[in-house]
């Protein structure tokens, strides 16, 4: 992948010298030297002023006709537009377009038009005029990173003529028409992109075959439409929540949905009408994708793979040796763990993975071979990790979804594979087939740990510590992401050398497994070099750079107290649910029972949030509704914020409340009346953060997850556990 530098930047194979000249759209000037301290103003300017292999680095702010941009804009032959790779350019907006006559199209209406092996990364792109693209590809290879199309009134994206771009890593969203065109005879790579909430995510046609693989596509009316005789390639995507179509072939269109050789694995669910609609005559051949049969249209054979299935499909996994013929038996009292370090296997001795092993072989739930060894280097079996985490987290469980034609009555681990299944750790194929002996690859391993511990999301910033991140399949980022968040994940010998699709050893099961008894709190942690610690410094969310509650948000994140969503999002004006609140009670304060446990019946034993909200209520911070339920997807309203925290934390203890505080709101009547003395005390210790206007309470407002955090963080300044933080929002009386 291209690589710049301020002295040389690379494209493939070719090294030219490179310019650098800066633009600031609110501080610069057209007239200044284009320098960093002197940035020019206008990208259409700075432009003009690079040489082949040119970089025009952009500040932060909107590029706009209002700030004096000209659109459309040209980005030369290996000339380079940066922004912000880390947020996809989520405080860089480029917004406008102007008139275009395409050779192949006519006139369009663009905002930028993309030459040979030029170069666009990490800039947001909107053009909201009547049919307006955002970046016009034609006959070129240029290479689009890291970017946010979003809210074009036509598309993010339009390739057309002969063109073979490099399309990597970017989020396309809320587009007229599609995310993505790609029509004509155009081909290039089309990976681990994010489509959402578009008519068409992506859209093929003509005689385009580009390959599309890695990506995502969520929520929209359909995700890939490909028409006429086009032929793409599909690997490895995602589509879910599609109003009307997973994948449309429609016309003549072939696409390559994988042979028996060379297996496809995109995994379509949720479909309004089909998950696949085929139009064509002759038979679409369809290996090793993941459909429901009951939702496909047309002329599809489904044919049957003749390699081991392995990188793609979610989690599918492996594990323990186990003894032949024997089922998984109850798991006996650990006995007194060997020191840290030491092993009790011949070949462990001053191994890595000794101490992770030992801790784990304590409790019987992992062995070695008679001769005294372990053999840390064997490759593992999706029957054996079956074996490993049945055994190792037994506690959780559910019910059994698939039964598999290839596990026999007979089968040494058929019990642990069934255990296994019903805990979330692993799953069969689309065959109904669980493939006992196959190897299992590290990426496979973490996913099926988080999915099964259930580690929920974290912010996908995360995965940028690994330096080989680009093999990370699009199906594992948020998983990873919570693993790494989490601590989940041991790397040897270099921690931040993934190697996501290698099959991974006895040993690196072993550490993992381990890693995961230690997050449920089942094991003393150990400490290793090799366990992958979460980069605090990265920006931690890409949409609270200018909000109210930045602070106090970045200030819980890093204590690991709440976190965001997938995409790098935290989204602090959303409304927080009573199980989202539960979880970070759980998570920020000791909560000691103080009333007998109850049963909800909208709360599942194996709902997310089922512990949490156990330990909120009998800890006397929430209570139930009269008909037995719980309510945990209502939002939390903010007088029940504060008398929840002051109830649960036996606030009122401490010392008289005086009601007279109340009479600082200007809507102090709207309490409601069992609610005053609370709110009353968290005025008076400082738990109450008004914006905007510090008089104003709005009591009966639902809270956001931004208000939520900052009555928390000024809870833990109340009871001294953090230091204060400088707000003018924070109600002193």
């Amino acid at each position: 992948m291209t690589v710049y530098s301020q002295a040389e930047i690379s494209y493939g194979t070719k090294r030219v010298s490179a310019s650098i000249v800066y633009v600031n759209p609110t501080q610069g000037s057209d007239r200044a030297a284009g320098s960093f301290n002197q940035p020019f103003k206008t990208i259409a300017w700075a432009l003009k002023q690079v040489d082949l292999g040119g970089v025009v680095k952009l500040a932060e702010g909107r590029y706009s006709s209002e700030t004096g941009e000209q659109f459309p804009l040209l980005i030369a032959r290996q000339v380079t537009l940066l922004g912000d790779e880390t947020s996809q350019g989520a405080r860089i907006l480029l917004e406008g377009g102007g008139a275009y006559d395409s050779a192949t199209f006519r006139q369009q209406n663009i905002a930028l038009q993309l030459e040979d092996e030029a170069q666009v990364r990490g800039v947001s792109i909107t053009n909201p005029a009547e049919r307006g693209t955002g970046l016009w590809i034609e006959s070129t290879s240029p290479l689009v990173t890291r970017c946010h199309l979003v809210r074009c009134r036509r598309d993010g994206i339009l390739v057309t003529g002969t063109g073979q771009p490099l399309i990597l890593d970017n989020l396309f969203s809320e587009n007229g028409a599609s995310g993505l065109s790609v029509l004509r005879n155009s081909k290039g790579e089309i990976r681990r992109n994010i489509f959402r909430n578009t008519s068409y995510g992506l859209a093929i046609s003509d005689e385009a075959a580009p390959l599309v693989s890695d990506n995502r596509f969520m929520d929209n009316r359909s995700a890939v439409v490909i028409s006429r005789t086009a032929r793409p390639v599909l690997r490895l995507n995602q589509i879910e929540n599609s109003q009307e179509y997973g994948i449309a072939a429609l016309d003549q269109a072939q696409p390559d949905l994988g042979q028996p050789q060379d297996w496809a694995g995109n995994t379509v669910r949720l479909s309004g009408v089909a998950d696949l609609r085929y139009e064509g005559r002759s038979p679409l051949v369809s290996v090793g994708n993941q459909f429901s049969l009951s939702r496909i249209q047309g002329n599809v054979q489904l044919g049957a793979s003749q390699i081991p299935d392995g990188i793609a499909v979610p989690p599918v996994l492996l594990g323990n040796v186990a003894p032949e013929g024997g089922d998984s038996a109850a798991v006996p009292e650990p006995e007194t763990p060997l020191p840290v370090g030491s092993s009790r296997f011949a070949d462990l001795l001053g191994h890595w993975a000794g101490a992770f092993v030992d801790g784990l072989a304590a409790r019987s739930l992992i062995q070695g071979f008679p001769d005294g060894t372990f053999r840390p280097n064997q490759q593992v079996t999706r029957a054996e990790f079956a074996a490993l985490v049945a055994a190792s987290f037994r506690a959780e469980s559910g019910e059994t979804r698939q039964r598999f034609s290839d596990v026999p009555a007979n089968f040494w681990a058929r019990q642990a594979i069934y255990q296994a299944q019903a805990q979330g750790f692993i799953s069969g194929f689309p065959d109904g087939t669980f493939r006992p002996t196959q190897p299992l690859t590290r990426i496979q391993a973490i996913v099926a740990l988080a999915n099964g511990l259930k580690l929920g999301q974290a912010n996908a910033n995360q995965l940028i510590i690994y330096r080989d991140r680009a093999q990370i399949p699009s199906y594992a980022v948020d998983a990873l992401a919570a693993a790494t968040q989490q601590r989940l994940v041991v790397n040897y010998p270099d921690p931040l050398e993934l190697e996501p699709l290698v099959a991974i050893t006895r040993a690196e099961v072993a550490a993992l497994v381990y890693q995961g008894l230690v997050i449920r709190a089942q094991v003393p942690a150990i400490e290793s070099a090799y366990i992958v610690r979460p980069n605090t410094e990265l920006p931690l969310f890409s949409d609270i750079a200018d909000h109210w509650a930045a602070d106090f948000i970045r200030a819980l994140a890093n204590q690991e107290l709440i976190n965001g969503f997938a995409d790098g999002s935290f989204q602090p004006n959303r409304p927080m649910t009573r199980a989202q609140y539960a979880a970070l009670l759980a998570k920020s304060f000791t909560l000691s029972p103080r009333r007998s446990e109850a049963s909800f019946s909208d709360v599942s034993p194996d709902y997310w949030a089922a512990i949490a909200i156990g330990q909120a209520y009998r800890s006397g911070f929430l209570s139930g509704f009269p008909d037995q339920t719980f309510g945990p997807e209502q939002n939390i309203l903010r007088v029940q914020l504060w008398s929840s925290l002051v109830s649960g934390l036996s606030l009122l203890e401490r010392g008289a409340v005086n009601l007279s505080s109340l009479d600082f709101y200007q809507d102090g009547s709207a309490i409601p009346a069992y609610a005053r003395p609370a709110v009353a005390k968290a005025t008076e210790l400082g738990l109450v953060v008004n914006y905007p206007g510090l008089k104003q309470l709005n009591p009966n407002a639902i809270a956001t997850r931004a208000e939520v955090s900052a009555t928390v963080y000024q809870t833990l300044v109340a009871l001294q556990r953090l230091t204060p933080l400088e707000s003018p929002y924070v109600v002193t009386l």
